[in-house]
């Protein structure tokens, strides 16, 4: 895969921006109207803290696993954006391979997203850590061979179309 599919930095920040929000804005507002529920009940002041957590976590499951694993390698920041995650081999990446890029995001979310943004920026088809460890690229999606053929393969297509007519 040539790096020039893959130069997709800047869009990729503001997808990863967008599936966050995605998920944090809903978990915030349900912290608050449950923190604002316990509040006179002590016994249960974790509680909204602990959902909270868990709905993190698991709309970033939904978002970054789920989601792209059923829409073809796309999140909805991707979709948004024009982007897709496939394979090194230009495939459609595995359950598996998802859910080891989500895993990954500690790695690459630490200290402010630095070690994300570094390894995107330097490595030569702008992976990040999840993404060279499950062996997967995102770019964009309309790229050809990957989401439409190139203008040369479907002049070619027509031109056999037009033969098989003969």
């Amino acid at each position: 895969m040539p790096s020039a599919e893959t130069r997709v930095v800047g869009r990729r920040i503001a997808q990863g921006l967008i599936d966050r929000l995605i998920v944090f804005v809903p978990m915030l507002a349900l912290a608050i109207g449950m923190t604002v529920s316990v509040l006179h009940q002590p016994s249960l002041w974790l509680v909204p803290e602990l959902v909270f957590i868990l709905g993190l976590l698991l709309g970033g499951l939904t978002v970054d696993v789920w989601i792209p694993h059923r829409t073809g390698g796309r999140t909805p920041g991707m979709r948004l954006l024009g982007l897709r995650i496939i394979t090194e081999w230009g495939g459609t990446p595995t359950l598996g391979a998802y859910a080891l890029r989500y895993l990954l995001v500690i790695v690459d979310g630490f200290a402010f997203a630095m070690p994300g943004l570094l390894v995107m920026a330097f490595s030569p088809r702008h992976q990040r850590v999840g993404d060279l460890v499950a062996r997967t690229l995102v770019v964009r999606s309309t790229a050809p061979g990957i989401d439409q053929p190139d203008d040369s393969l479907r002049q070619h297509a027509d031109t056999a179309d037009r033969q098989e007519t003969l």
